[in-house]
């Protein structure tokens, strides 16, 4: 496996980001459990072999999903996934001595700071274009909504997923919220199955709103996310396929 040696910087909100079928999701609330890693510049390398193997022996039966981002502004960070889970599956989770001490002695040693664990769940009900195609790249955009307007906020992903829909957008698209802290964190996901070269067409979204909603509906939109958002952060997502032991 090719390594990466990008300098490590920061610590950002990573989630997981393939499919799942909003039916899977209907039945009951689940959730991603993700943990976030920065190693030391000089180990990158050893560190890749250690979580890849640890992986390996460890987390077939428990599959998890390993991304690193390449931008943004913690670009740089590691994130590893397990899941969809009930609240009561992850609670229930039980890992032998033998991955506790192999995650102790081989892998923590390597990180420059203690891991970040998260919690975020799957909106199923914006997910747009599902596919069994695993997200080898995707666009992440992080929403930080502010006190007391998240109504206000998911009506407009109500009227972004209804212009996507209604005028055949062919777009891969998964909605997530941040649980138990940092609940005001909405990130949606955009799959990017063609590489970046999906990047070089027109964004269009604004000439399919107003085909949905009609004349002057675009400028409410606009008005609707001041009033919603704080701040937005954009990255870009890279699965690495090698350590992961979940793939789609």
């Amino acid at each position: 496996m090719g390594k990466i040696t990008t300098t490590i910087v920061g610590v950002i909100l990573l989630f997981c980001t393939n499919v799942v079928t909003a039916q899977d999701m209907e039945d009951e609330k689940q959730i991603f459990v993700v943990y976030n890693m920065i190693p030391e510049n000089d180990n990158i390398s050893q560190f890749e072999d250690a979580w890849m193997e640890h992986n390996q022996k460890f987390h077939q039966e428990s599959p998890v999903y390993a991304f690193f981002f390449e931008s943004g502004p913690y670009g740089g960070t590691y994130q590893g996934v397990e899941g969809p889970l009930t609240w009561t599956e992850h609670e229930n989770v039980e890992y032998t001595d033998a991955h506790g001490k192999d995650w102790l002695d081989n892998v923590q040693p390597l990180l420059d700071s203690p891991l970040r664990v998260e919690w975020w769940s799957h909106m199923s009900k914006y997910e747009q274009n599902p596919s069994e195609q695993s997200n080898e790249k995707a666009i992440i955009t992080t929403y930080h909504v502010k006190r007391g307007e998240m109504a206000r906020f998911k009506r407009m992903l109500d009227d972004w997923y209804e212009a996507n829909t209604e005028q055949g957008h062919d777009g891969r698209y998964n909605v997530y919220q941040r649980q138990l802290h940092g609940e005001n964190q909405i990130a949606i996901v955009s799959s990017l199955d063609m590489g970046l070269a999906e990047l070089d067409d027109d964004n269009e979204f604004q000439k399919r709103y107003v085909e949905t909603h009609g004349e002057g509906t675009w400028q409410l939109f606009l008005d609707d996310f001041d009033l919603s958002i704080s701040k937005s952060e954009v990255s870009l997502r890279s699965m690495l396929g090698d350590i992961s032991t979940q793939q789609n």
